[in-house]
């Protein structure tokens, strides 16, 4: 899934009526962010199995349920951050400079 330190962005940030109570800070869609942490949590009904993600750039408050850990945020709603790495390195095809001929 995801590691500490994995630079990831938000794909949901629909939540539920009423949880803003429950947060200083909720994650934004199209936003990067990066995993702090990444642990077993509980679902908005206090179910167990759901994977949780705390975010670097984001604090919260804690849970008033033992062992009040910070609430943190369902880890589908973030994808890892992917980068195009042809375009991150030079392509022996394409030229740096257009060849005057060319250029108008």
């Amino acid at each position: 899934m995801f590691l500490p330190g994995q630079k990831v962005v938000c794909v949901n940030d629909v939540f539920p009526e009423g949880i803003k109570k429950f947060y200083w800070k909720l994650p934004v869609k199209g936003v990067t962010y990066t995993i702090r942490d990444l642990l077993p949590g509980v679902d908005i009904n206090g179910e167990p199995g759901e994977m949780c993600v705390y975010l670097t750039e984001l604090l919260n408050p804690c849970s008033d349920t033992p062992p009040y850990p910070e609430r943190g945020f369902k880890a589908e709603r973030f994808r890892p951050l992917e980068t195009d790495e042809e375009t991150d390195s030079k392509r022996d095809d394409v030229p740096e400079e257009v060849p005057e001929e060319v250029a108008i």
